[in-house]
């Protein structure tokens, strides 16, 4: 499944923010800790809609590593 140009575009755009907003969050992190910094940055609702797709569980070293997660190709589930 290939992302047209605009997902792709919305998909750049977002980490970009993302980036930005949480250039101060420290690592390890978790989504609970990715989710809370961005409510209390008010970042937009779409970021946190893509920071919702992490993992509950997975403790992300870095923000590189968590935007590398975000960008990684999605399987349905079987």
């Amino acid at each position: 499944m290939r992302l047209d140009q605009s997902a792709r575009t919305g998909l750049a755009a977002d980490l970009a923010d993302l980036r930005v907003v949480l250039a101060r969050l420290p690592f390890p992190a978790r989504q609970d800790d990715v989710l809370a910094a961005l409510v209390c940055r008010r970042a937009p609702s779409r970021l946190l809609w893509r920071a919702g797709s992490l993992s509950r569980v997975r403790d992300y070293t870095s923000l590189d590593e968590l935007c590398a997660e975000l960008a990684a190709p999605r399987r349905p589930p079987a």
